[in-house]
């Protein structure tokens, strides 16, 4: 993958990003939660604003070396990052449909938590952009670990009681399809997350 190529396709995922955290707010709006609104309105502008730093901070580090991962690879690994809180956050704006079909109102404690969920691929995202090999390692574990800790959640329910109505399994909710299939397209992607970061670690240490 040329540099031009990574940048372009980083970007346009930024993009994306904003669009789905407007469409989030705009959600928000709608299901009457003014909390929701701040807080995914400022998310999207957090989202925006360390996917435009990890890309200037590439552009500033062109030179690798010995096993820390090449530019290509550097890119790969930040569109894999961009994509995962991609889906995350398609996953989120289907939890506010559900939400406002049971006229369900966020609390201001569970808005907070869930930007959890968010950290392990912008923190892999920053990580990556720095060309070192933890961004490699980090990218490894957190798409699988997205993809557990949703499974987990949404199958089985909450070992902790923080996340409103779904502490319940989605079976005991009684989703639609659109929700089982977004769940289902959430745990693929991290699965490939961590497939496309242990491909790249085993080119690493195998060089």
């Amino acid at each position: 993958m040329t540099s031009r190529i990574g940048k372009g396709i980083s970007w346009l995922l930024i993009v994306a990003l904003a669009v789905t955290e407007i469409m989030a707010t705009w959600l928000m709006w709608l299901g009457k939660s003014p909390f929701g609104v701040v807080i995914h309105g400022l998310l999207g502008l957090t989202i925006v604003l360390v996917g435009w730093r990890s890309l200037h901070t590439v552009r500033q580090n062109r030179i690798f070396s010995g096993h820390e991962p090449t530019l290509s690879q550097v890119y790969s690994l930040m569109i894999t990052n961009l994509a995962m809180l991609e889906v995350i956050a398609i996953h989120d704006c289907d939890h506010m449909r559900q939400a406002m079909g049971w006229n369900y109102h966020f609390t201001l404690a569970l808005l907070l938590v869930n930007i959890i969920v968010y950290l392990p691929n912008l923190i892999s995202l920053v990580l990556a952009s720095q060309g070192q090999l933890n961004g490699v390692v980090a990218t490894l574990i957190s798409g699988p670990l997205i993809a557990i800790a949703f499974l987990k959640l949404h199958l089985l329910g909450a070992w902790l009681p923080v996340w409103g109505p779904w502490n319940r399994s989605f079976f005991a909710l009684g989703v639609d399809a659109i929700s089982w299939w977004i769940l289902v397209i959430t745990a693929v992607a991290g699965i490939l997350v961590g497939m496309i970061a242990t491909y790249i670690l085993g080119e690493l240490t195998t060089s």
